[in-house]
């Protein structure tokens, strides 16, 4: 349910003072996209000043400029943020370089490699720009794209909203051809699509898919228990400011929504202020069942599988089809009081099939593990009272 809207001057990060705000948060004072706010492994930065080549070493803090060229080694994977509740995501042996830096219009070159570009909200008259051997990419709503870039030409692949074959300018004007939810296109050569031809497309298959999409699905995972963290510690019943938020727990900063609730591409709720959590979700998270089976915790407390297709952010969760009174229906009837099962979200490492159950799920209602997406922090479900 969309029930927040945006003016383009809105995506400046804010900054706002609060004496009664926790000492050990802060919020994150920037106006610039290519923040890295995750890296794992061995992730470089070359910058554009430096003309001998010099890489130097990135890490969580690093602010990407024009120019800057961002480099993960075997292994390694980073994740840079856009605009508030956007991210640009990096698989191992990629290449990214900063071209525009401007909140309300970012553009990035992947020079080769793979990237998850994960879209929240955006203003109108915004778009996210990818430039690739092959052409500009771009984004104007809310969606979750891979794109991976190749000696062999480049492949977008769209699992949620759309993408545009054209530069952002073209998106807005609606001169771009689009590739939709489902679809993926294939690009060689040095492509330049002319007004009124479509490219070739072809369906995604949902369930191929890799380490990466599986790292990218715990990292959006991680974010949302993030921003339940920051809520919770912060003991506020006021609102937070739309922006993003430093939560010690988790190590990164997290999203907040301009509004009571925001659900993110892979359908995970995000919250302005502690209250709205217990308003929208009085007993707990009640979002992990999924159609046709399958469900983040499982039931009972147990470890149950998840669809590929869910970890590739193909199907979001069901969590907004019904609004009953001051709690969120998502079809979790048989069960009440004690007998409701307890349902945890893994954080813990994954195939790439499957999300595993973490070995030890920490209840949100008892406070958030120290962790990322590349251990085994988790984020549980309070205690029905």
């Amino acid at each position: 349910m969309k029930r927040i809207t945006f003016l383009l001057g809105v995506f400046a990060l804010l900054v706002v003072a609060g004496a009664g705000q926790m000492a050990s948060g802060q919020y994150l004072v920037s106006t610039k996209a290519g923040f890295v706010n995750r890296a794992e492994g061995m992730i470089y930065i070359q910058r554009a000043e430096n003309d001998s080549g010099e890489r130097g070493r990135a890490s969580l803090g690093t602010q990407m400029k024009e120019g800057d060229l961002l480099i993960t080694a075997i292994g390694a994977r980073a994740e840079i943020l856009l605009n508030p509740g956007s991210y640009l995501r990096l698989n191992e042996s990629t290449e990214v370089r900063a071209v525009g830096t401007s909140l309300t219009q970012p553009r990035f070159e992947v020079v080769k490699g793979s990237v998850i570009v994960e879209i929240g909200q955006l203003a109108k008259q915004t778009a996210i720009e990818i430039l690739t051997p092959q052409g500009p990419i771009s984004m104007g709503k809310e969606g979750l794209q891979r794109i991976d870039v190749t000696a062999g030409g480049t492949t977008v692949a769209v699992r949620q909203g759309e993408a545009y074959l054209g530069t952002a300018e073209q998106l807005l004007a609606k001169r771009a051809p689009k590739v939709g939810r489902g679809k993926m296109a294939r690009l060689v050569g040095t492509t330049s699509f002319a007004e009124g031809t479509q490219p070739q497309l072809a369906k995604v298959d949902k369930d191929a898919v890799d380490q990466f999409d599986s790292w990218s699905f715990n990292r959006a995972q991680t974010l949302m228990a993030a921003n339940y963290s920051a809520l919770r510690r912060s003991s506020l019943s006021s609102a937070f400011a739309l922006g993003w938020y430093f939560d010690p727990f988790y190590n990164c900063y997290t999203f907040i929504p301009g509004g009571g609730l925001y659900f993110s591409p892979y359908g995970f709720p995000f919250f302005r202020r502690y209250s709205d959590f217990s308003y929208y979700f009085p007993y707990g998270y009640g979002y992990g069942y999924y159609p046709g089976g399958g469900s983040w915790g499982g039931s009972g407390g147990g470890g149950g599988s998840v669809p590929a297709r869910v970890i590739a952010g193909h199907d979001r969760v069901p969590a907004q089809r019904q609004m009953e009174g001051r709690g969120l229906s998502t079809g979790n009837s048989g069960y009440s009081g004690a007998d409701a099962p307890t349902r945890g979200v893994s954080m813990g490492s994954s195939s790439a099939g499957t999300v595993s159950a973490p070995s030890a799920p920490v209840s949100v209602s008892g406070g958030a593990s120290r962790g990322d997406s590349g251990g085994s922090s988790s984020a549980g479900r309070p205690s029905r009272p």
